[in-house]
């Protein structure tokens, strides 16, 4: 068993947290705080395209759909607007829009937003540049449009080569791509987005984590270890 758990959350890279992580309330328990004056300078001066990203996370936060605890391997059987085909989908292909992972939250977002396919652009850079991906950690041999997009160095990867690459620790932005290593390990497992709601001191990030169990709204940009943190161009 243990095994085959070990095999599931190396295929997503979208783990669970470890057990001496600090305690935090989710976002359904919190009350609703207002945006300060911060929050609405910094909206002011982001451009159309951190805009896009951030109304595609918003779009998916309100989606609400659970974490597969499963972390399976699925066909892409469903088009972008959540309708069963029966067959795989590609481009625009999705899972089963009710269940998704951490790294679901970041293709759907971007493409709710307008901003770009993930699928599609991940899978035409993995033929074109195949020894820029840690494909060898799963034993990938080919691009894989059904999950390469789901797996979370895979993503790093890909906005480390095509978004802006943030190394100050405190310039975020709502919109801003957030990715951490829960486990501490060197293996980047858990991916999110920043939102624009800030609160404690923070910005908020949008993600899918076992805990709470669905797409939420948290006070968890320093949870864990930050291993990327990345911007998009305008």
């Amino acid at each position: 068993m243990y095994l085959l758990i070990s095999t599931l959350m190396l295929i997503f890279s979208c783990g669970q947290e470890t057990k001496d992580s600090p305690e935090t309330t989710t976002a359904k328990s919190i009350p609703e705080t207002t945006h300060g004056q911060e929050v609405s300078d910094t909206l002011d001066i982001l451009s159309e395209a951190q805009k896009k990203v951030l109304n595609g996370a918003k779009q998916t936060l309100a989606q609400g759909y659970e974490y597969d605890l499963t972390m399976g391997y699925y066909v892409t059987q469903y088009n972008e607007h959540g309708e069963y085909i029966g067959g795989r989908v590609f481009p625009g292909g999705d899972i089963d829009p009710e269940i998704g992972v951490c790294t679901d939250v970041v293709v759907r977002a971007l493409r709710l937003g307008g901003v770009v396919d993930l699928q599609q652009t991940l899978n035409e850079d993995i033929k074109k540049n195949f020894n820029d991906y840690p494909m060898s950690r799963w034993g990938g041999r080919n691009a894989d449009p059904n999950i390469d997009q789901r797996r979370v160095m895979n993503l790093e990867v890909w906005f480390s080569k095509y978004w802006q690459v943030i190394n100050d620790d405190e310039d975020w932005q709502p919109g801003d791509i957030v990715v951490w290593d829960m486990a501490q390990n060197g293996a980047s497992d858990h991916i999110g987005i920043v939102s624009d709601k800030f609160a404690n001191g923070n910005y908020w990030v949008i993600h899918n984590h076992p805990d709470p169990g669905y797409v939420a709204e948290e006070d968890k940009l320093f949870r864990w270890k930050i291993t990327g943190h990345y911007r998009i161009n305008e």
